[in-house]
């Protein structure tokens, strides 16, 4: 059974193929092909390695720049010239006629007088450059009256942030390059929380085999060992520890996103002995997520996947037993430039099974302005593997979407963030939450403009008052690009200027603030 349900309501956008036909004659006599052979042309090569976009996801200006990149990359990928030439240059007339001189440019959201507002404030140290990939609320040590792992891609360490009676406080756990996720979790069954760490291993999308998998074990004394679970494989975006094959240990789900032709889902049997097996389940580049689910309801657990590049799809991997897993295509994007960011698994709608929220919003590939089509969407879970499209908001970089009761209504709420906006523009917000409600209508209200650049953010009761708050990492990157395109020397450079110069916010909370009464952290 075919189960690819296509997205409804995104924005799909129709080739125009009046401009294509005005286009085709600049070609001049090197091209004798109607507008139809050429679209024969589009979907033959562009279709063979993904979805054939079309020419509206992008302005005119970068498309021939676009189709010389692909043809290069399918070149490589076939291991020899797969376009021809003239197909090349019928193809870029195609899409460079058909697309518009510039993208439609998203509304402004102005809040209503009785919105919700959110104080903002640093809880931890400020950095020239901040690369904070993830935020987890965590519950190590009873002393603490709130905690975080924070995986920090700047400082190539994850750290523990704590508040306390003495305020907010960071300690240094394990150095580790490019760290991207973290789990805790009683790996060894020994009655005490150890620490699964997964690592990119290298920033940028690459087929470095620089991916690893750390396991900080806890002690009695409180401390940790360091114990690598895997390494030599790509770039790791997630682990998570769950008993796959029900033999009543923890075993290992693993996303490795890496780059190029390296990428895969796959799993790691734990044999018991402290050793593990790994086995393979996707091969892809793109994986984002290994996100944890009983789709079915049988007893055994199941992985849900978001793919970026060139597939941007949603998969669920069915647990069929004895190591085995059924690959479903839940939903597919409506073209390759979608730009996947990230899922959760939530149940949206109450009806108690597993909905799936997702975000689109990576621009940094072809053409790195933010896009229209980008935003914040669900699926609602109609059973036996059926999921029905929503759209609940566009919004410039979609990085991540959480969902909490914000408004304290009695329902499920959805926060999102962007790392990929116009920062110049004071007002494109970093921060913003679409209201609930209670039928899954969803209404935007902004929440910040700056800082800059959220990928990561927990809600949490931080003062007392009932209320969730926001604590989220800041990932600039903006600074970023401009270092890395700046060149390795240049960007050492750039760095200390900007350590000489400014320092950023990193790690910060915002305080959803009561409207009738002052709240608990004002109050002491």
């Amino acid at each position: 059974m075919n189960h690819k349900p296509v997205l409804i309501g995104l924005l799909i956008l129709l080739f125009t193929t009046s401009w294509a036909c005005f286009a085709l004659q600049d070609v001049g006599s090197k091209s004798h092909k109607s507008i139809e052979e050429v679209l024969t042309q589009v979907n033959q090569y562009c279709g063979a390695c993904h979805k054939v976009p079309p020419p509206n996801v992008m302005p005119k200006k970068y498309w021939p720049r676009a189709v010389i990149a692909m043809a290069d990359l399918a070149a490589k990928k076939m291991g020899a010239p797969f376009i021809p030439d003239q197909a090349i240059q019928e193809i870029t007339a195609y899409y460079y006629g058909s697309s518009p001189t510039e993208l439609s440019v998203l509304p402004y959201y102005k809040n209503s007088q009785d919105a919700l507002t959110f104080a903002v404030s640093d809880i931890a140290e400020k950095s020239a450059l901040p690369l904070v990939v993830n935020v987890n609320a965590v519950e190590l040590n009873t002393n603490s009256k709130a905690e975080f792992l924070i995986a920090d891609a700047q400082k190539n360490q994850v750290l523990l942030l704590s508040y306390t009676e003495k305020g907010w406080q960071e300690e240094i756990l394990v150095d580790i390059q490019v760290p991207s996720h973290t789990e805790v979790v009683d790996y060894d069954q020994d009655g005490d929380q150890d620490i699964l760490i997964a690592a990119l291993g290298i920033m940028q999308p690459s087929e470095a085999l620089a991916g690893k998998i750390l396991l900080l074990r806890r002690t009695d004394t409180g401390t940790y060992t360091k114990e690598i679970i895997l390494q030599n494989v790509g770039r790791i975006t997630d682990a998570r520890p769950v008993d796959l094959d029900n033999d009543g240990d923890l075993d290992i789900a693993v996303a490795v996103f890496g780059g190029g032709n390296v990428g895969e889902i796959a799993w790691l049997e734990n044999t018991g002995d402290g050793k593990h097996i790994k086995h393979d389940i996707i091969s892809a580049s793109g994986a984002l997520n290994v996100s944890l689910a009983d789709l079915n309801n049988d007893g055994k657990m199941d992985i849900v996947s978001l793919i970026a590049q060139e597939y941007e799809m949603v998969f669920a991997l069915i647990n069929r037993g004895e190591g085995k897993f059924e690959q479903i295509a839940l939903a597919e994007a409506p073209h390759p430039m979608f730009g996947s960011t990230g899922l959760k698994i939530v149940d949206l709608d109450g009806d108690k099974d597993p909905d799936i929220l997702f975000t689109n919003g990576d621009a940094h590939d072809l053409q790195m302005d933010p896009k229209p089509y980008h935003g914040v969407q669900w699926l609602e879970n109609k059973g036996n593997f059926q999921f029905q499209y929503h759209d609940i908001g566009r919004f410039y970089g979609a990085a991540t979407a959480v969902a909490g009761d914000i408004d304290n209504d009695g329902d499920l709420d959805v926060v999102a963030g962007s790392w990929n906006n116009y920062w110049q523009d004071n007002k494109r917000q970093s921060l913003v939450w679409f209201e609930n409600d209670g039928k899954q209508n969803f209404t935007r209200h902004n929440i910040a403009s700056r800082p800059n650049s959220i990928v990561s953010f927990q809600l949490k009761d931080m003062t007392g008052d009932g209320r969730l708050d926001i604590i989220a990492g800041v990932f600039r990157m903006d600074l970023l690009i401009k270092m890395m395109m700046a060149g390795r020397d240049q960007a050492h450079k750039s760095e200390s200027t900007a350590n000489a110069i400014e320092l950023n916010s990193r790690l910060v909370l915002l305080e959803n603030k009561l409207l009738t009464k002052k709240s608990s952290l004002e109050n002491k």
